[in-house]
């Protein structure tokens, strides 16, 4: 299980550096993309149910720093993330 989170994660973040590199290229300048910013492209009704869910359901501390902290940081860190999994995976 760590392993195929480990690829997605490593999937994800080379799709973050296409999608940096492709707007640098387009005539956007060069920018990192955050994972919220990722989330709200791809499905913004979800990301605005999941401040109240998690806040509600889980813990209010877990939204504020913590979560807001991962939806700041740059798509390409979930390559990096992705990539010590598969190290601390393999057999």
């Amino acid at each position: 299980m760590i392993r195929f989170i480990g690829a997605a994660l490593l999937i994800a973040g080379a799709a973050g550096l296409a999608w940096d590199v492709a707007s640098w290229l387009g005539g956007a300048g060069f920018r990192l993309h955050a994972i919220g910013e990722a989330w709200f492209t791809l499905h913004p009704d979800s990301l605005q149910l999941a401040q109240p869910a998690l806040e509600r359901h889980v813990a209010p501390f877990l939204w504020d720093p913590v979560m807001l902290t991962i939806l700041e940081a740059p798509v390409v860190s979930a390559g990096g993330v992705g990539l010590l999994l598969l190290l601390l995976a393999r057999r």
